[in-house]
């Protein structure tokens, strides 16, 4: 669609949106920028009568891979691959999310695909209390390609840096691996990194954890394939 307003009007009468209590009330001119928000009904708390965890995951599913979709164009392909979400506190008044995708971001991934024929887009989502408080964490992959599927490299770079739900999934096995004796450090640890929105800040912060709290050197943690970059 050409118009957001549009797409915005047809998007709050969708089912499945509609129904969870879930509106758009805003896509930007430039299609960049959204916000998403959950009005709190009876149909849609949970027992506690806060908000449904569904509905808040739901949240961060749909909107920005449309919004990727429209700003690549016709000629490319975008889906979710995978997606996982961080219940942080309970929605009891609604919840809203802003979503972004700028375009040093746009950018990136067209150079990307041009170099290694698709793009997988680690993407972050913060679902807000209307208190200001973070009620969950969305981490999502998106698929992006040429329609048709284009072509791969057979040695795709990006696939050499960890990102997103990798770099997530790196930081927790490194906490087991450094304090799995310790279990004190490694629970405490845990909980502070699931409260960390960005994969590469959860990173720098068990790194930086590690190297104070446990025998691990900076050589012990480059042999792990750490990137030095999230070395303090």
């Amino acid at each position: 669609m050409e118009d957001p307003k549009k797409l915005q009007r047809l998007m709050n009468i969708w089912p499945p949106l509609l129904g969870s209590g879930i509106r758009i009330t805003e896509i930007s001119e430039d299609w960049r920028r959204a916000r998403v928000e959950l009005n709190l009904k009876f149909w849609n708390a949970n027992m506690h009568g806060a908000a449904f965890g569904g509905a808040l995951y739901s949240m961060t599913d749909f909107l920005f891979g449309g919004i990727a979709a429209r700003i690549m164009g016709k000629e490319f392909e975008v889906w979710t691959r995978t997606g996982k979400f961080q219940y942080l506190a309970p929605g009891r008044d609604g919840a809203y999310m802003d979503i972004e995708f700028t375009s040093e971001h746009e950018q990136w991934v067209r150079e990307t695909i041009e170099q290694d024929g698709y793009c997988n887009v680690a993407y972050t989502c913060m679902v807000m209390n209307r208190d200001g408080s973070v009620a969950g964490i969305g981490q999502q992959d998106m698929h992006v390609r040429p329609r048709g599927g284009g072509q791969r490299a057979e040695q795709p770079q990006q696939a050499k840096r960890p990102r997103g739900m990798v770099l997530e999934a790196m930081a927790t096995t490194l906490i087991w691996h450094a304090f799995k004796e310790q279990p004190e450090v490694l629970t405490v640890l845990m909980s502070e990194q699931r409260r960390i929105p960005h994969p590469k800040e959860q990173m720098k912060h068990v790194c930086k954890a590690v190297l104070e709290k446990s025998n691990k050197t900076r050589d012990d943690l480059l042999a792990l394939d750490i990137p030095e970059e999230y070395l303090p």
